[in-house]
């Protein structure tokens, strides 16, 4: 059963269908990530606002779902089965499985948001991901 929630956009200039949203500023807010990595995931955009509706209205509602199997907009080619993260400041997923599987060598932290259900050749391509938030941390030795 998917979990869908409103939240408040706190973004001014839009937001497409199926991307990743982070934690706003406010309680209730949300917005697009800032970069690659990003901390604070609450789920995927199930429909779309444009930056006019977003001058319209201070912070317009978004629905954001979370769930066993979610659409996302992948950033490049991802391979069903491989653990996904926030790919860019467009809240486009990335696979991530390499970083995931890194042995100790480069200080890293990995904010892994869901596995990829589906796979994705090219940017833009539509997947499916069942979320599954956790955080891996790359030791130097």
């Amino acid at each position: 059963m998917k979990d869908y929630q409103s939240y408040k956009f706190e973004g001014t200039n839009g937001v497409a269908a199926f991307v990743a949203l982070v934690a706003g500023q406010n309680p209730g807010g949300c917005n697009l990530p800032a970069a690659q990595n990003a901390k604070g995931f609450v789920g995927f955009a199930s429909d779309s606002l444009s930056a006019a509706q977003c001058g319209y209205s201070t912070q317009p509602a978004i629905p954001v779902v979370r769930g066993p199997r979610c659409r996302a907009i992948a950033a490049g080619a991802i391979t069903h089965g491989h653990w996904v993260q926030i790919a860019n400041n467009s809240g486009q997923v990335a696979d991530c499985q390499t970083a995931v599987d890194a042995a100790p060598g480069t200080v890293a932290e990995v904010n892994v948001i869901g596995k990829a259900e589906t796979d994705a050749v090219n940017p833009g391509d539509t997947v499916f991901v069942t979320t599954q938030e956790f955080v891996v941390q790359i030791s130097a030795s």
